[in-house]
Formats: structure tokens, sequence, C-alpha cells
């Protein structure tokens, strides 16, 4: 005989019902490293951005900058939640040259328009 702790009578193991293929993968030229499906590529657009929309008006903004021998920047932040305004910063490497009115990504990818 058989005792359920639970009080209900141990049931017999019923297979799962079958399951239905999925969707065939659809391939690509990008591949992830962890596992997960690569995202779709962003659908094209003509280069122009929405009327009144501005892609540089929501970048952090360098002022008073200066590029350091090994590539960095460093001058006062403003336009962004993680600083102060007018905190003084040092960023990861840019490519040399920068100048100002444009905007620089860093080696680790954060993007600054430079003022």
């Amino acid at each position: 005989p058989t005792i359920s702790l639970f009080g209900n009578a141990p049931k017999k193991a019923t297979p799962p019902p079958p399951q239905e293929k999925p969707a065939p993968v659809k391939k690509s030229a990008t591949f992830s490293l962890f596992g997960k499906p690569a995202a779709a590529p962003a659908p094209k657009t003509n280069g122009a951005a929405p009327p009144g929309a501005n892609a540089d008006a929501d970048l952090p903004v360098l002022k008073n900058w200066v590029q350091n021998p090994d590539g960095s920047l460093t001058g006062n932040v403003s336009n962004t939640k993680a600083f102060r305004p007018g905190t003084e910063i040092t960023t990861s490497p840019v490519r040399r040259g920068a100048q100002a009115g444009a905007v620089v990504a860093t080696s680790s990818g954060s993007k600054y328009k430079l003022v």
C-alpha cells in the first residue's frame, strides 16, 4: 500500500501531450556567444530624423575639455543623470584629433557631444 502525506492518493503518471515542432529558426550572419538568438536588424531609414527630433539632444555634453596623451578626454560634463552638471570627469580613450562640435564615442561605448 502507498501512503500519501498530502491526503491524495497517488496518481498514475501520464505522458505529457506531444508538443508541436518549433518554427524553424531564420539563419543570420550574426551569432551570439551566450545562446540567445541574434536580434533582428533595425529597419533601414533614409537617414533623416523625424521632425523636431535631435539625436544629439540626449547626449552628455563635455565642456572645457582637453584630450589627454592616452586619448581620454577630461572636461566638465552636463546633460546626464550620472553626474551633477559641471562635474569634471575623464572619459575612456577616444580617437585622436577630437574637435569641438563633434560627437565622440569612447572605447567603452559612451558618447559625448564636445563643445
